[in-house]
């Protein structure tokens, strides 16, 4: 019996530690503290129409291979199981809600992110991305999504259409996204305020694989930016 509980406990002992649960997660009220070990994105989101609410994903890029980490030209490079490849925003849980807009507060693992894809579009013809740090806070602005059809209540989108043969299909009609970044005049939500918010310093992401196998598109481009 005490050889059969001597090799239990070895056997134990011969297993690897558990990896720590990746940090993605959206918040459903703002923390007491920041975790220093831990990157926060506060993006805001505007409605899809009049009555869907948007999602978002985000995924870590490697720049220098030009494409997500772990996949395709960035296949040597992947994301370690400690941590986050991927972090979906979706419509809830939400911190805050003004008119069309929600406003989310997101964990992630830090480090170097993209903004990789709407509800029906990639966007690996080009793309913003931006660095995460370590127990900060990193405002993303406002990032407003909807089909190239005229559909969108947004004015800076309803008149972007795709090529009349494509808008009769609905499920072949891209994306198009515009993110509006943080300013002076950007809403926060009054449980934020007492913290520090870095708005995001967004590089050209020129190109990365459509590994979600959805329709592709480019992100428009930002006011004083150069295109993705």
């Amino acid at each position: 019996m005490k050889r059969l509980a001597l090799a239990l406990l070895a056997a134990a002992l011969a297993l690897p530690a558990a990896a720590p649960a990746p940090a993605a997660e959206s918040l459903k009220a703002a923390p007491a503290s920041l975790d220093p070990k831990l990157a926060y994105l506060l993006v805001r989101m505007g409605k899809r129409d009049e009555k869907v609410w948007n999602l978002v994903s985000f995924y870590r890029y490697d720049p220098a291979a030009q494409d997500l980490r772990g996949k395709g030209r960035a296949k040597a490079n992947p994301v370690p199981q400690s941590e986050d490849k991927a972090a979906v925003v979706q419509p809830k849980p939400f911190l805050a809600e003004e008119g069309n807009v929600r406003t989310y507060l997101v964990t992630v693992t830090p480090g170097r992110w993209v903004i990789a894809s709407s509800p029906t579009t990639s966007y690996s013809l080009g793309s913003w991305q931006f660095d995460a740090k370590a127990g900060e806070i990193t405002d993303l602005g406002t990032l407003y999504m909807g089909a190239e059809n005229g559909s969108s209540i947004w004015p800076r989108l309803a008149g972007i259409h795709s090529a009349p043969d494509i808008e009769k299909r609905a499920y072949t009609v891209a994306d198009a996204l515009l993110v509006e970044p943080a300013g002076a005049a950007t809403p926060v939500p009054a449980a934020l305020t007492a913290f520090a918010r870095n708005p995001a310093s967004f590089l050209p992401a020129p190109r990365f694989g459509n590994h979600s196998g959805q329709m592709i598109n480019a992100v428009l481009p930002m006011e004083g930016s150069p295109s993705p």
